[in-house]
C-alpha cells in the first residue's frame, strides 16, 4: 500500500501575479466633495462680479476725454474756459505766512483771505497748493514774491490727462507706497493660509490654529490701512483742485474718485466678510472641530481668501499703477 503524504498548498506561481492583498477598510473622501462643489460655483459667481466691476472701469477709462483731469483746475472745469492760463504751485511754508497770502489774493482777487490762509498753511504742511486762473505775467510775479519769502514756487500751465497719473501729486492723491506695503500683507496672509491648512491635514492641530490666527492679524491689519487710507482721503488732508474742488477726495469730486472708492469698498466688504469668517473657523479651531481627517472647513475659507487677495493684486495695478 502507497504510502499517503499531504499536499501542501499551492503557491501562486509569478506568472499568475501577486497573491491579493488583504483588505483593509478605510473611510474614503471623495476628491470633488459636494462642498467644494458649492464653494467654486460661488467663486464662479465672485469671478463674474470682479469681472463686471473692473470690465466697467476699464472701458470708462478708455472713453475718457484727454482734457478730463488737468495740473491746475478742478477735473469739472470745461477745458475751453482754462486753456491758455497759468498758475503757481506753492509746496513749500514761506516765512512770513500772512505776506504769503497777501501775494496770492493780489495775483487772484477772486481768492478770499480764508482761502489764500488754507493755501498757504496746507503748503506748509507739505501738501501741494495751487493758485490758478492766472496771466503768465502775475503768474512769474506770484513765484518769484513767494520764493522771496523763502517758499518752493514754481509757475505751470495747463497740462491735460485722460486719467490722473500715479505718483502725479495735483491730480492723484493715492498713496501707492502706503498701498504696496498693505498688498504685500495681504500676500503674507495667503501663504500664512496655505500653511494652516497643511499643518491641520498632517494633525499638527496647535500649528494650524497660530498660522489661521496671523492669518486674521494680516487681513485685519489690512482693512485698517484701508480704512485709515479712506480717512486721509475723504477728511484728513487737503487735497490741489486738480484733485478735488472741494479739497477732499470723496466719491462724487470725479469720475476717477467714483471708481476708486466703489471698486476698493466692494474689495474691502469682501475682506471684512472673509475676516470674520476666518474668525468663526478660529473658534470652532479652538474647540478641536478640525483634524486631519476633517479640515474641509479651513479649506473651503482658504479658497475664498485666495480669490480676495488674487482681486486685490489685479485692483491694486489697474487702480493704482496704471
Amino acid at each position: 500500500m502507497a504510502d499517503a503524504t499531504a499536499t501542501p498548498p499551492a503557491t501562486p506561481s509569478p506568472a499568475h501575479g501577486p497573491a491579493p492583498a488583504v483588505a483593509h477598510h478605510h473611510d474614503h473622501q471623495a476628491p470633488v466633495t459636494p462642498g467644494k462643489v458649492a464653494m467654486w460655483l460661488f467663486l464662479a459667481t465672485e469671478v463674474m462680479f470682479f469681472t463686471g466691476l473692473i470690465g466697467s472701469y476699464i472701458v470708462l477709462r478708455a472713453g475718457s476725454p484727454r482734457t478730463s483731469y488737468t495740473n491746475l483746475y478742478a477735473p469739472t472745469t470745461s477745458f475751453k474756459e482754462i486753456d491758455g492760463t497759468y498758475g503757481v504751485v506753492l509746496r513749500s511754508r514761506a516765512s512770513d505766512p500772512e505776506a504769503a497770502a497777501q501775494l496770492v489774493r493780489s495775483a487772484n482777487p477772486e481768492v478770499n483771505a480764508e482761502e489764500a490762509h488754507e493755501i498757504v498753511t496746507e503748503a506748509a504742511a507739505g501738501e501741494p497748493m495751487v493758485v490758478n486762473h492766472l496771466t503768465k505775467e502775475k503768474a512769474d510775479s506770484l513765484a518769484a514774491g513767494l520764493a522771496n519769502l523763502g517758499a518752493a514756487a514754481a509757475v505751470e500751465g495747463v497740462v491735460t490727462h485722460d486719467w490722473p497719473k500715479p505718483y502725479d501729486d495735483l491730480t492723484n492723491p493715492l498713496s501707492i507706497n502706503l498701498t504696496a506695503f498693505n498688498t504685500f500683507v495681504l500676500i503674507c496672509s495667503s501663504v500664512t493660509m496655505v500653511l494652516s491648512l497643511s499643518a491641520i491635514q498632517q494633525g499638527k492641530k496647535g500649528k494650524s490654529l497660530a498660522y489661521l490666527g496671523l492669518t486674521i492679524a494680516f487681513g485685519s491689519f489690512f482693512l485698517g490701512v484701508q480704512v485709515y487710507e479712506y480717512y486721509e482721503l475723504m477728511i484728513g488732508r487737503h487735497y490741489p483742485p486738480g484733485i478735488s474742488p472741494t479739497g477732499h477726495f470723496r466719491p462724487w469730486v470725479s469720475l476717477f474718485a467714483s471708481c476708486f472708492f466703489t471698486m476698493t469698498g466692494f474689495h474691502g466688504l469682501h475682506v471684512t466678510g472673509g475676516v470674520i469668517t476666518l474668525i468663526l473657523v478660529f473658534l470652532r479651531s479652538l474647540m478641536g472641530a478640525y483634524g486631519p481627517t476633517n479640515y474641509h472647513t479651513i479649506e473651503y475659507a482658504g479658497l475664498y481668501w485666495h480669490f480676495v487677495d488674487l482681486v486685490w493684486i489685479i485692483l491694486f495695478t489697474i487702480v493704482y499703477l496704471v
